[in-house]
Parts: C-alpha cells; sequence; structure tokens
C-alpha cells in the first residue's frame, strides 16, 4: 500500500513523502529512518 506521510523538521519545515509499506506503522518506522530530524504529523493511506 501507499501511504503519504506528513512531518516536520527543527526549524518548522514541513513537508511529505510518499512510500510504499505493509502498514501505518511501518511507514512512519521507515520514513523516520530516513528523516529523523523530523516529526510525523500524520500518515495516510493514498490510491495511486
Amino acid at each position: 500500500m501507499r501511504f503519504k506521510v506528513s512531518m516536520i523538521n527543527d526549524q518548522g519545515n514541513r513537508h511529505e513523502e510518499t512510500l510504499i509499506a505493509n502498514n501505518e506503522e511501518e511507514a512512519k518506522r521507515n520514513v523516520l529512518g530516513l528523516n529523523p530530524h523530523s516529526t510525523v504529523l500524520e500518515a495516510k493511506w493514498v490510491y495511486k
């Protein structure tokens, strides 16, 4: 499944990433591995 994860970093910049994961928790965990200084705001399932 694809998830769009919204994040905010230490400087207050907000950004989104779309990634493939089996569930929402895995999506959050994967994106924090790529962006360790960011905080996850939300993760939503997206189609396409």
